[in-house]
């Protein structure tokens, strides 16, 4: 684990490989400096770690810490050529977006295919959540507020975290394990919500249909299609305790359909849930021009909900 500033290194690991370069000036424009503590390692598998690392903003942070899931068609990873990744990460609106607002963020990796599949990923991030909760003071965020949030296939994981947390295992002989896996807000962008139900303008198919190559890597094999895929898609595990859930989606999105955001808001406004969907006219998948100027809506959502009991309404 090493320490660094910002203007000696940063390397964020790819998110998706359709990202672009299209906000890089507008995000240099904004550029908020920060601190950042690489390779934390927050659990270990098969003798393997695992790893995030953690960024914190130089001035204004605001004690809230973020878990930032990096990953793009349900793999992670990171370069391992020390400065590779730096100029283009830096200028990324999922880091400099978040960090605008004031959070520090835990940018969290987790296993990917062909080893570990989607049931892996989903107990690796909640791990995560633990992991940061367990050492917020150290990290100097309040570990009752503590938010998720990523795009696609880490939008999809950070769902079903936080769709799924838990009180922890008070009788683990690991600490980490203590503790809640919940978190308090949600902000998923463009994410697949329902696996099964995945929208088409002549219907819906599911998602190995439209995507056999996507299938791979989400089972190690598939014995029972339906209910596996139903076991992995948030929309079926939305429940009265659920945590505000922010939606931002592109009306252009050729990979993930509008219609995976907008089942998800019906399926919260039926739970009466706080949920706010906000649709972009001109959006694609995973950046657009002007992406940057979503963010206020991000910061509203966590600033709203992750809330110091003294600092709320």
């Amino acid at each position: 684990m090493r320490t660094i500033t910002a203007t000696l290194a940063l390397s964020l690991l790819t998110f998706l490989a359709s990202v672009v370069s299209a906000t890089a000036d507008e995000a240099a424009s904004r550029f908020v400096d920060f601190d950042v503590i690489e390779d934390v390692v927050y659990g270990h598998k098969d003798g393997l770690a695992l790893t995030m690392d953690v960024v914190t903003p130089q001035e204004n942070a605001k004690g809230i810490g973020v878990v930032l899931v990096s990953s793009g068609g349900w793999r992670s990873g990171k370069s391992n050529v020390p400065g590779a990744e730096i100029e283009g990460r830096k200028h990324e609106h999922w880091m400099q977006g978040l960090l605008q607002g004031g959070y520090t963020l835990f940018i969290s990796r987790h296993g990917s295919a062909p080893r570990y599949y989607v049931p892996e990923m989903i107990d690796d991030i909640r791990r995560s959540v633990r992991f940061a909760r367990h050492h917020a003071a150290k990290y100097g965020v309040d570990p009752q507020r503590l938010g998720i949030t990523s795009g696609s296939s880490g939008g999809h994981l950070s769902l079903m975290v936080g769709l799924t947390g838990d009180d922890g295992k008070p009788d683990a002989s690991d600490p980490i394990e203590r503790e809640s896996s919940r978190v308090q807000a949600i902000v998923a962008w463009f994410p697949p919500t329902d696996l099964v139900n995945w929208g088409m303008k002549d219907g819906y198919i599911t998602i190995n249909k439209l995507r056999p190559d996507i299938l791979k890597g989400l089972f190690p094999e598939i014995t029972d299609m339906k209910p596996q895929l139903e076991s992995i898609s948030p929309i079926y595990f939305v429940t009265p305790d659920d945590p505000p859930l922010l939606l931002i989606h592109g009306l252009r999105d050729l990979t993930v359909p509008i219609q995976q955001s907008r089942i998800m808001r019906d399926k919260y406004d039926e739970a009466k849930l706080p949920i706010k969907l906000v649709e972009h006219k001109t959006g694609g998948h995973t950046n657009w021009p002007g992406i940057l100027d979503e963010y206020p809506a991000v910061w509203a959502w966590f600033d709203e909900y992750l809330a110091a009991p003294q600092d709320s309404k």
